[in-house]
C-alpha cells in the first residue's frame, strides 16, 4: 500500500483549473446548493488539452484523459463553501485499474486542498495537500490506499461522496461510510473533481451528476 501512495503522490504534476464562474454557499439542512450533470458545455468547468492530460464535456459526461504516466488533473466550478457533502458519479472509461479518481473538498488553490479518491481495483484514500506537498494520506494507517469490498471494480460507475464539515472528513461509496477523520487545515473553499494515472499512460475518467448540498 506504500507503494500505491508513492505512485499517487509522484503524479501530482499537472494542474487543471477552472475559474469561470463564483459563489458561495451555505446550507445545513441537506438542501442543494449546486449541481452539474455536465450537459451544458458553458457550466463553468472549462476544457482544456495539453501534451499530457486533457479535460472537458463529451456527451453529457465531464472527461478527464491522461496521456502521461503518474499525472494528474483536475477541474473546478469556481465557487466557495464552507460546510458541504460533494458527490459524483465516476467511472473508468479506460485504461489502467493503477489509476485513480474521486471529489475535491475545500480546494483554496492547486497547492492547497482535500481530495477524496478511489481506485478502480477497489482502494481508496482521504488526501491532504498542504504548501505545495506531497499528497498526505489521512486515512488507514496514513502509509497508502485501503482496500474496501463498497468499491466497484473495473469499469462499473461508483458513486463518490466526500462529507466536509467542520473538522471532519468522511469518505462514502456507494451509500457505504468507507472512512472518516478529522483535520482542521481547511474550513472553506471550492469543490471538485480529479482523476490521475499510473505507471501507464492512456487513462480516461468520466464524471456525472456532480451535487453538492448541506452536510
Amino acid at each position: 500500500m506504500g507503494r500505491r501512495c508513492s505512485r499517487l503522490t509522484s503524479c501530482l504534476i499537472a494542474f487543471a483549473v477552472s475559474v469561470l464562474a463564483c459563489g458561495c454557499g451555505r446550507s445545513s439542512d441537506g438542501s442543494v446548493l449546486f449541481e452539474d450533470n455536465f450537459d451544458n458545455p458553458r457550466s463553468g468547468w472549462g476544457t482544456d488539452q495539453r501534451e499530457r492530460f486533457e479535460r472537458g464535456y463529451e456527451e453529457d459526461e465531464y472527461l478527464i484523459k491522461l496521456h502521461g504516466a503518474h499525472w494528474f488533473a483536475w477541474a473546478y466550478p469556481g465557487r466557495h463553501f464552507d460546510d458541504v457533502s460533494v458527490e459524483v458519479d465516476a467511472y473508468l472509461a479506460s485504461g489502467s485499474q493503477d489509476s485513480h479518481f474521486g471529489v475535491l473538498c475545500r480546494y483554496v488553490d492547486q497547492n492547497n486542498f482535500y481530495y477524496f479518491a478511489i481506485s478502480p481495483d477497489g482502494y481508496y484514500a482521504i488526501f491532504r495537500r498542504v504548501d505545495s506537498g506531497e499528497l498526505e494520506v489521512l486515512t488507514g494507517d496514513g502509509s497508502g490506499m485501503t482496500h474496501s469490498p463498497a468499491i466497484k471494480t473495473g469499469n462499473q460507475t461508483n458513486r463518490i461522496t466526500a462529507v466536509c464539515q467542520g473538522n471532519e472528513l468522511k469518505l462514502y461509496v456507494n451509500g457505504e461510510l468507507l472512512e472518516a477523520v478529522t483535520d482542521d487545515t481547511y474550513t472553506q473553499g471550492d469543490v471538485g473533481i480529479g482523476a490521475g494515472s499510473g505507471a501507464e499512460e492512456g487513462v480516461a475518467v468520466r464524471f456525472d451528476n456532480f451535487v453538492v448540498s448541506g452536510p
